[in-house]
């Protein structure tokens, strides 16, 4: 059998067939998105999901310069044989704003380069329709509204009776979100909708449609919108009379992103299992479905969905390095966390401090559905729309219609879809502490006799170090954090850590630390922490009773009842000291 090869990245239609690349077909989604009775569409969808590639599948089937490369770029896909009579009908109109310069202060002229950008590679299709490139300079115009409005009004001119534009934007708010991150008051200049302030976002949209319709002088028949978030939506919708959002349509769920279906099939078609010793296709679908499955954009969606980009870099290590890959690449986790701590940054205090807990201890985030996402007077969004953003960001996605009748219409719960959206929360937590990567402890007494001072000292020590501005913030939640950490990032490659590990019956557990060596010990962890303000003795003594009585709770839960070895410690810190450290006999 031939395999076929992983593409990821900048990859186009044309090179699935050209070069042998695997892939989900999404093109019976073209059918499903001409059925629907709307001028433009708005889909929106988390990094690395795969929208741009999707907005490339139109392009390539609607544009007419690539009409007569129909067989060459469809041969093989559902639409090949279900051909719609609007293919290769349109005159295509790309802009991609996902190099827009996220600085408040450049991203007006970047927006104009982009604008400029698409329309060049217009014009190089259709000269006879486009811009002369002396016409492109950026410096001629004041917007990028202004040079928008100049193209489609010399389009209009020059265009027959039926040739209409469609118009596909990819990621039409990330600068806007970047902004959003570091300057709330920029961000509110950039997506106003005020009729006194001309909002650059909302302009540029307000000029193009008032080119689309069937009325005299319009050109602009159909829009295709990608983007991350909702949160400059208004300022994108504000311009359109009718305008279909259909992120949250279960129809559409599975547009982006690949079905567990879709991912087998790529499995069978990338991966020699003769050449991988004893890692299974199984094995690799088990760890899939918990790494990077779990993402649900409509309750009533039929099933989750996987993150197609982190499952195709997986299987490419995979099959490059013949052993099962990281969980997430260092660069990836850093610049996860830094998305994920900017967006944390613009939550009420009291609403971030409930979703971090909330997450912390895999709950179900239950909130009302806000209208729209709006900062408030203080440039802050409150629970909902925290929660909504991380949503839209792919750090929490929907849970399932619960079934209930009764449950408001617009309740909705969320929660942490998978592993490696968890371990970036973990990571976030623990850079709240403001140190850096723990240091390779050495745990070998740990690993060796089961000897938990080691640990407990390690960490009584890297609290010790914590700056005053982070400890106040310090909690339980963070003791487990900084336990789990000096664990995982030991020297000693024979334990694994696990937090908030599922009991199976009676709750979750603080810490479970497992050890590979033969015979050797297993410890379940329950952590307590008290202030030096609030650490009496009395207190310290209700917090270890406490601890262990959940570790009996535990010790026999379906989960642990089984595990041999298994040792059990209640740890109750003060401050950054242990004062209460006990074994359950």
């Amino acid at each position: 059998m031939q395999f076929k090869n992983i593409g990821i990245g900048n990859v186009t239609v044309a090179d699935f067939s050209r070069m042998n690349l695997a892939f989900a077909d999404k093109t019976p989604f073209i059918k499903d998105l001409e059925d629907l009775s709307c001028e433009a569409v708005v889909f929106l969808r988390p990094r690395r999901f795969g929208k741009t590639l999707f907005t490339r599948i139109l392009f390539n089937y609607y544009d007419r310069s690539l009409a007569g490369k129909f067989d060459e770029n469809f041969n093989g896909t559902w639409i090949h044989s279900h051909r719609t009579p609007r293919a290769g009908s349109y005159y295509c109109l790309n802009f991609d704003f996902s190099r827009v310069v996220p600085d408040s202060r450049e991203s007006r002229d970047s927006f104009i380069l982009a604008v400029a950008a698409g329309i060049s590679y217009f014009s190089r299709r259709y000269p006879d329709k486009g811009f002369p490139e002396e016409a492109l300079d950026p410096k001629l115009y004041s917007s990028a509204s202004d040079l928008i409005g100049k193209f489609l009004m010399s389009f209009v001119r020059r265009a027959k009776d039926g040739e209409r534009l469609y118009v596909i934007i990819d990621e039409y708010d990330h600068f806007a979100n970047e902004v959003l991150s570091k300057d709330s008051e920029a961000f509110r200049d950039l997506t106003s909708t005020a009729e006194q302030h001309d909002g650059m976002i909302k302009t540029f949209y307000t000029t193009l449609k008032s080119y689309s319709g069937r009325d005299a002088g319009s050109c602009i028949d159909r829009f295709y919108i990608t983007g991350v978030s909702s949160v400059s939506l208004s300022s994108l919708t504000s311009g359109f009379n009718i305008c279909s959002n259909i992120s949250d349509n279960p129809k559409f769920n599975a547009m982006a992103g690949f079905t567990h279906d879709e991912l087998s099939k790529i499995i069978d078609e990338t991966v020699d299992f003769s050449t991988l010793g004893k890692i299974t296709k199984k094995q690799v679908m088990t760890i899939l479905e918990q790494r990077y499955d779990g993402y649900l954009f409509s309750e009533s969606a039929s099933e989750s969905i996987f993150c197609p980009n982190m499952c195709l870099t997986f299987l490419s290590r995979l099959i490059t390095n013949k052993k099962i890959p990281p969980l997430l690449s260092e660069g990836t986790l850093s610049a996860d966390v830094a998305n994920l701590d900017g967006m944390m940054r613009l939550a009420e205090p009291w609403a971030r401090d409930q979703l971090e807990e909330k997450i912390f201890r895999k709950e179900s985030v239950r909130v009302i559905l806000p209208q729209a996402l709006n900062l408030n007077e203080h440039n802050l969004f409150d629970m909902s729309e925290a929660a909504s953003m991380l949503m839209y960001l792919g750090f929490l996605t929907a849970e399932h219609d619960s079934g209930d009748d009764d449950a408001p219409d617009d309740l909705m719960n969320y929660r942490c879809p998978n592993e490696a959206s968890y371990q970036v929360f973990l990571n976030y937590i623990q850079s709240l502490t403001g140190l850096g990567r723990w240091n390779q402890t050495d745990l070998s007494m740990l690993e060796e006799k089961g000897d938990i001072r080691p640990l407990i000292d390690a960490v009584a020590l890297f609290i010790r170090r914590m700056k005053d501005s982070s400890f106040a913030g310090f909690n339980e939640r963070t003791l487990q954090t900084v336990f789990y950490f000096t664990v995982k990032d030991s020297a000693r490659r024979g334990l694994t850590v696990s937090i908030e590990y599922d009991t199976g019956a009676h709750g979750r557990a603080d810490l479970f630390i497992q050890n590979r060596r033969p015979g050797s010990r297993q410890l379940l962890l329950e952590l307590k922490y008290l202030s030096k303000a609030r650490g009496t003795d009395q207190a310290v003594a209700a917090k270890l009773n406490e601890a262990k009585e959940q570790l009996r709770r535990y010790r026999a839960a379906p989960n642990f009842c089984n595990v041999r070895n298994l040792d059990c410690w209640s740890v109750v810190f003060v401050n950054s000291e242990p004062e209460a450290v006990e074994k359950l006999t």
